[in-house]
């Protein structure tokens, strides 16, 4: 079991997921974030371990503080994470702008006040799901065939 912001995580730790993306984070100091989606029956990893991963999907690039940067090919920009103890996440929306997510001991917040605390997540399942528009959802299930590609089922 996983515990980030004050939620429980039963089988996995996937606090958050944008866009077919999903947001791993492994404990430790500073915390480990890992981002990967699915493509044609494979993960593509973008970010692993905090670290920029080249890769056929995105372009991907850290600066000197360590700021992750993820554009999708050809269109723009999709996040920028900064992994630390308080693991900051900004995602891009539909029509410009940013929805800011963070990942705290205590809490998961994202966009303008939301905030996730004391919450169990069963399974395997995601904490906050955020749409391109910036709504959200809580507690999503993870898609199988997403689930067999990391060994889960």
């Amino acid at each position: 079991m996983a515990h980030f912001g004050g939620n429980e995580f039963d089988s996995f730790s996937v606090p958050l997921v944008y866009e077919g993306r999903y947001f791993v984070l492994e404990p430790g100091d500073p915390p480990l974030l890992t981002v990967f989606t699915e493509r044609d029956g494979a993960l593509v990893f973008e970010v692993l371990k905090n670290q920029p991963v080249e890769n056929p999907v995105t372009d991907v690039s850290t600066n000197p503080t360590g700021v992750v940067t993820v554009s999708a090919k050809g269109s723009g920009f999709l996040y920028k994470v900064r992994p630390g103890s308080e693991t900051s996440i900004a995602l891009g929306r539909l029509g410009g702008g940013e929805t800011p997510v963070r990942i705290t001991d205590r809490s998961i917040e994202f966009g303008m006040g939301n905030k996730v605390t004391n919450c169990r997540f069963n399974g395997s399942m995601a904490g906050v799901v955020v749409r391109p528009d910036g709504g959200v959802g809580i507690g999503a299930p993870i898609p199988p065939a997403v689930l067999r590609l990391l060994g889960a089922v």
